[in-house]
């Protein structure tokens, strides 16, 4: 996955903004990855590391991503879209080895991190 710093979407988080579900995309990552809408919304309520926008693969309305850690200690990767001032969750996935090691990495003081 290739990503580009996005400074204006890291300082909009800042905010945490509400999100807009969409019929879909709020049983997917349940069905798929194991993380409900409400571990899903719980990402903002902690310190996060904003990754930055998704590049590769090619998308028509930009996609960013977000690495956080879920109730529970789960760490969890979350694809997102801005829709004006709301977060549209796209999937939220269990983070991939390098993800994990760019959370332990960065500044943010979170729970021990574990897969999921």
């Amino acid at each position: 996955m290739g990503l580009l710093a996005a400074p204006d979407i890291a300082t909009w988080l800042e905010t945490r903004p509400a999100m807009e579900w969409d019929a879909g995309n709020s049983t997917k990552s349940q069905a798929k990855h194991g993380f409900s809408t409400a571990d899903v919304e719980s990402l903002l309520d902690a310190p996060v590391l904003f990754a930055g926008r998704i590049v590769e693969p090619a998308h028509d309305e930009p996609r960013y991503l977000l690495l956080g850690v879920a109730p529970g200690g789960h760490c969890a990767a979350l694809i997102f879209a801005r829709r004006g001032d709301k977060l549209r969750p796209i999937s939220c996935r269990a983070m991939r080895k390098k993800e994990k090691e760019a959370l332990r990495c960065s500044d943010i003081r979170s729970p021990p991190v574990r897969g999921r």
